[in-house]
Parts: C-alpha cells; structure tokens; sequence
C-alpha cells in the first residue's frame, strides 16, 4: 500500500473539502492567541466544533491540515479514511520550519503512525522530506510526548543533532 504514498496535487478542490465532525487539530495543534499548547483540548471546543468558530483566532483560520488541502494521497487515491480523525494522525506541512521544508505528522491517537493509512502516507514522504512524528505525552499530562525523525539520512542527522542540542530537546523557533 506504500507504493505511490505521497503529497500530490489534487484535481480534487480543497473547497470541497470540510472537516465535518473532525477536531483532530483542536487538541493537538498549539494556538498561541489563546495559549493553547500541542496536545491541550481547545477550552472553546463543544459537541457542535468549535464554540467560537466565527471569531476563532488567526491561526485557526489560516491552519488547513494536509487531508483538508486534497494532498494525501495513497496509490493514487483519496480517501475519506485518511481524515485525522479515522487515520489517526494530523498531517501538516511547513515549507520553512527551523530544517527547511518539513511535515509533521502528529499522533491523535497514541502509535497510529506506524500502522495503515498513515503509514503508508509517512512511508512515501519520507523519501523525499523532513517527517517529524510527534506522539501524544504517555504519562497523562498535557502536551507532546516523544519526537522522532524519518526521512532522507542527512536531513534525519541534522534534525536529530539540533532537536537535542537545545535544552529539553525544545525545536528552535521558526
């Protein structure tokens, strides 16, 4: 299933595409306009989404996952199962992070990047790209847990060797 895994344009239209009843990013994205960190539940939101959605801050506004944007793509295919809140994992890319152009695949769900769909989807990024994978914290507090690095062997090293120069393996801003 790994094979043809990737970011690809879509004929699709990102308009066409809604969250629906994912959330996905509500709890694991930060929101530095309302001190939100990775991995903290938005205080706003409620069964219906976001309980502030027409005033929601700038980040939120701006902020499209990968699967929202119609690149995700497996064997040639786009899928509904491959939403953050069925795959399990939010897909975002950053074409200027601190090590150049780089996705991120946070976890939603503990271990769901190393098993189907997602899977598949980090196997063919990491042939060309950057993939940080950030877990969920184990221990039951907020935030992220462990990150990791896959991808092409010279961007892996550099990522590595800078994550933990910095105290408490905090990423430099970008």
């Amino acid at each position: 299933m790994s094979r043809g895994a990737g970011v690809e344009k879509s004929t699709a239209s990102a308009s066409a595409r809604t969250c629906g009843s994912c959330s996905a990013c509500c709890t694991v994205m930060s929101v530095r306009e309302i001190a939100k960190g990775m991995y903290e539940p938005c205080e706003h939101l409620c069964g219906a989404g976001c309980g502030i959605y027409a005033e929601r801050p700038g980040s939120c506004r701006t902020f499209e996952c990968q699967w929202l944007r119609g690149v995700l793509e497996v064997d040639g295919a786009i899928e509904t199962e491959m939403r953050p809140d069925a795959c399990g994992v939010v897909f975002h890319y950053q074409p200027e992070s601190a090590f150049g152009e780089m996705f991120t695949a946070c976890e939603v769900e503990p271990g769901a990047s190393g098993s189907g769909h997602a899977r598949s989807i980090i196997k063919g990024l990491e042939e060309r790209f950057l993939v940080m994978i950030v877990t969920p914290s184990r221990d039951g507090e907020k935030g992220p847990g462990e990150r990791s690095f896959v991808g092409p062997r010279h961007l892996v090293t550099r990522a590595t060797a800078v994550l933990w120069s910095r105290p408490t393996g905090r990423l430099p801003p970008h």
